[in-house]
């Protein structure tokens, strides 16, 4: 049911040279032990220095690579040591949601996703969903836009006022007609989503699906959300706040997981 964006390589099999010098260079950098200069990179990897020296000063700046200022040579940069953390962390938050995760998609019988806050878009890095049964099916991988649904909503009530001033400021998408599309109100409901720890969607993203999300917190500093979503034919008005509760609690026992 969700939009997904295909990673899968091209069937023309192109690839950009300067991305897989970049990776290589990354590579060799990793496996010495003193690092290596521009010199000794241009004459492993077969290609000339001003080539090398440009790679490694977009590294550099991009924290990916740091060059000692006295020997002149590179070693793994911050930005290595950041994207490992953030890769455990969302494999801790995966490993304490898993089981919740199953036992929400069993007692309630809905799909449930776990997803991260990223620029702009909200990744999916876990899913559940009954078998054997028609429900909305979203994969890891998936990325929703952030303004959309239940899942936006308790992303951005966790921000600060400006930073939701800042999302908003290039206006509300309308999806279908029930979308929020006045900031006004999308105000009042993010600070609903804070009174009360839960976020609600009705035919605002899709017609016909309604959803509920909880925050986690932060995992390897991006933000985390549990939710549940469903067709209004099993997701009524009537069950809506049960599954709030639910997913709630859910999100809850998650969170002492991971403290």
């Amino acid at each position: 049911m969700f939009s997904q964006e295909n990673a899968m390589p091209s069937k023309t099999g192109y690839r950009a040279p300067s991305v897989a010098r970049a990776l290589k260079i990354m590579e060799l950098v990793a496996q010495s032990r003193d690092g290596l200069g521009i010199s000794e990179l241009s004459r492993r990897l077969e290609i000339s220095k001003g080539t090398v020296f440009g790679l490694c000063n977009q590294l550099e700046a991009g924290g990916a690579l740091s060059r000692d200022p006295e020997s002149k040579r590179y070693g793994l940069g911050p930005l290595v040591t950041t994207l490992a953390r953030q890769g455990f962390s969302q494999a801790s938050l995966r490993d304490a949601a898993a089981p919740e995760m199953t036992r929400l998609c069993t007692r309630l019988d809905e799909s449930v996703f776990l997803g991260v806050m990223g620029r702009g878009e909200v990744l999916v890095v876990e899913a559940r969903q009954p078998p054997e049964q028609i429900r909305i099916s979203a994969g890891p991988g998936t990325r929703l836009p952030l303004l959309a649904g239940a899942v936006g909503k308790v992303f951005l009530a966790g921000q600060t006022p400006d930073k939701v001033r800042e999302y908003l400021a290039g206006g509300l998408p309308r999806y279908t007609e029930r979308t929020v599309t006045d900031p006004e109100e999308y105000q009042r409901q993010l600070e609903q989503v804070r009174s009360q720890g839960f976020a609600l969607e009705q035919d605002e993203f899709l017609s016909g699906i309604w959803g509920v999300a909880a925050g986690l917190g932060a995992a390897g500093g991006m933000p985390a959300a549990l939710y549940v979503v469903g067709f209004t034919s099993s997701l009524h008005t009537g069950r809506l706040q049960e599954v709030a509760r639910e997913t709630l609690a859910a999100a809850k026992r998650i969170q002492r997981a991971l403290d």
